[in-house]
């Protein structure tokens, strides 16, 4: 029994006209009615009931059609899956996320993605939080990888892991031996922040505001490392995150003793629009990566 043959039979079923049926699977009468009857032969049974013109399905016949009907939709239904899935490992997709992400969570994310995807590629965007949620609006991105939760209704968010805020001082600061401090004895120290825009700049400015402060701000960057490498200068102290794959030499890392502060690390993407296939698998591999402890 050939594949073709089942096709056919399906097709002079639901037409009940062996014309019909050659003209919609584009194939000659006779080429249709020499397979089915190949087909009758094999199964030992007429199918058929011939009425004038038409053929109507007999006891036979409808008892074939009804498993004939299931094994084709399978087959169909796999031919669809099988379509889909070779579109998703192709295509490209466009990641905004956080610099700080860039150094190590990021290329392991992509590392593990590409080991089973190596087709799909990739454009990758770092900039600060607000700027990559607006790049994310004009449809320049797929996803957004950010710290950032009360997005607008327009914007669905998936929060993936937090992260506490820790103040980076020198090792020569007076602060270097303790494990934590307490806000009023930072309140007055020269801080080395991001720019505006950032996440840990609006938690950094936050934490003031709520205390009747502002911070004094000394330099201002666009870069982790960067704020860090003041730090490891001795030029004032920091307010960010443990940074996973930077060495800490020089610098050490304290606790806020009196306010534990967090930033919440999520997903973020347009809820009405709809992704491609590879970026729509990159979605769900992102998610499971990240709750595999691969953000830690």
């Amino acid at each position: 029994m050939e594949w073709q043959q089942l096709e056919y039979f399906r097709a002079a079923a639901q037409e009940e006209h062996f014309t019909k049926a050659a003209e919609r699977l584009s194939v000659s009468q006779p080429a249709l009615s020499r397979s089915l009857a190949k087909l009758q032969r094999e199964l030992g049974v007429e199918l058929f009931d011939r009425q004038g013109r038409t053929v109507r399905l007999n006891h036979y016949g409808r008892s074939f059609y009804a498993r004939a009907a299931r094994i084709l939709q399978e087959m169909d239904e796999a031919k669809l899956e099988l379509h889909r899935m070779r579109q998703m490992q192709f295509g490209e997709v466009s990641l905004a996320f956080l610099k700080s992400l860039g150094i190590a969570f990021v290329p392991r994310l992509l590392g593990s993605f590409r080991e089973r995807y190596p087709q799909v590629s990739f454009k990758l965007h770092q900039n600060a939080t607000a700027a990559m949620l607006e790049q994310l609006r004009r449809g320049e991105v797929d996803l957004c990888l950010s710290a950032v939760a009360d997005t607008t209704p327009e914007i669905a968010w998936r929060s993936l892991w937090t992260e506490e805020m820790f103040v980076f001082v020198h090792r020569s600061h007076p602060f270097a031996g303790r494990r934590s401090i307490e806000f009023a004895e930072i309140a007055d120290e020269r801080f080395i922040a991001l720019k505006p825009g950032f996440s840990s700049r609006t938690l950094l400015d936050k934490l003031f505001l709520d205390n009747g402060r502002e911070p004094r701000v000394i330099f201002e960057g666009e870069e982790t490392i960067g704020i860090l490498g003041f730090v490891a200068a001795n030029l004032g102290i920091a307010l960010l995150p443990r940074i996973d794959g930077v060495a800490m030499k020089d610098i050490a890392a304290l606790s806020l003793a009196d306010r534990s502060l967090h930033r919440a690390i999520g997903l973020a993407w347009v809820r009405n629009r709809a992704l491609s296939p590879a970026a729509s698998l990159f979605r769900e591999h992102l998610i499971e990566f990240s709750q595999n402890g691969a953000s830690s």
